[in-house]
């Protein structure tokens, strides 16, 4: 009987993780032909950068050189400072007297990340605004490349566009949030995107989402609600498929940084209005719950080792010929041991990022 559930739940999970991975495939196949397609300056949309900082007085010059640094300019790199305890603001203002690029300086009207954002986009004077994070590194054809699949994607009512986000240096974290991202990209070929990134992520500055849209009660999904939202709203948003779209940022810094991060993400699960985003929650969890039940009914010998090793085995497997396409768009450096502690770990990791998620009450910084 448990074998029948067992291989059950293994053919259900491969024809998901299935979809995924032929949508993504689309989706690269898709994305290639509007490089060549839109290529002179004059047709790459205007973007204006919104970067709120909270104490990021240490990081906020690289970020700035990597902006001068761009083929097609911002228009306006706009910093609003979110009540940060350190010099923040005071390198901001110097930077922008600098004159490497076009930088204006202000205060959040509130408090948090949404409210930074929020604030940036207020002041903005182009018709679409990129939000990121002062922790980034942009390749030098980032805005351009962001610019011109904006461009490319001509449907009245598009209202972002999500950018995909690399971290950097390979391993485990890399590796997961990778999947993360390719999932979210396999879901945007009709314009439904489940999940985004706010390091990278550009909006049409008069569909912004409202206030009451993106849960102000809680600190963190400045973008998963924004672009839920939006589709709620009957807009559009896609995805930026050329690497050169992409944006690298750091690792966690330690496990306790990187269980919050983890913790933040699940905060946000049970606010899902996005049928793709809420099912695929529920049903990774519901798998990994499985692969937990089963490894205790292994140990109090109500299960046998093939049963055990059927389903934690079978589902590194199909997640591993998912994910393994992924990281290679990404060009991430992959060993065996990443993905043995993966298959490891996963099954522990998305039940207890639910479950603090869930009680645990997320801040930004």
């Amino acid at each position: 009987m448990i074998c029948i559930v067992i291989i059950s739940i293994l053919i259900t999970h491969a024809t998901i993780v299935g979809h995924w991975l032929y949508h993504f495939i689309r989706l690269s196949n898709k994305e290639a032909n509007h490089v060549s397609a839109i290529g002179r300056a004059d047709e790459i949309e205007p973007l204006t950068v919104v970067v709120a900082c909270k104490n990021e007085a240490h990081r906020l010059e690289g970020f700035i050189k990597g902006l001068a640094c761009q083929t097609v300019s911002a228009t306006e790199i706009i910093v609003v400072d979110d009540n940060s305890t350190d010099s923040t603001i005071h390198v901001a203002q110097q930077l922008a007297q600098q004159g490497q690029v076009n930088i204006s300086v202000i205060l959040n009207k509130g408090r948090g990340k949404k409210d930074a954002i929020r604030t940036g986009i207020q002041h903005a004077q182009t018709k679409w605004v990129i939000t990121t994070d002062a922790d980034v590194l942009c390749h030098e054809k980032w805005l351009e490349s962001m610019g011109r699949s904006i461009a490319w994607h001509t449907d009245e009512n598009i209202g972002a566009i999500a950018g995909p986000v690399r971290i950097m240096n390979g391993g485990i974290e890399s590796i997961d949030f990778a999947a993360m991202m390719g999932w979210a990209a396999s879901t945007s070929l009709k314009g439904k995107t489940a999940m985004a990134s706010a390091a990278n992520l550009a909006f049409r500055v008069d569909l912004y989402p409202r206030k009451e849209q993106m849960h102000p009660e809680i600190a963190s999904g400045d973008d998963v609600f924004a672009v839920h939202a939006l589709i709620e709203n009957g807009n559009k948003v896609y995805w930026s498929h050329e690497f050169n779209s992409c944006v690298e940022t750091h690792q966690a810094e330690g496990l306790v940084h990187w269980l919050r991060q983890r913790f933040r993400w699940g905060s946000k699960a049970k606010y899902y209005n996005h049928n793709v985003a809420l099912r695929t929650s529920m049903w990774v969890a519901f798998v990994a719950a499985t692969q937990i039940l089963i490894l205790l009914l292994f140990v109090t010998r109500f299960a046998s080792l093939t049963d055990f090793m059927m389903l934690w085995c079978g589902r590194a497997l199909i997640d591993v010929v998912f994910t393994k396409n992924v990281t290679t768009w990404y060009k991430i450096r992959t060993y065996a041991i990443d993905w043995l502690t993966l298959s490891i770990i996963y099954p522990f990791q998305v039940p207890a990022v639910f479950i603090f998620g869930m009680i645990n009450k997320s801040k930004w910084k």
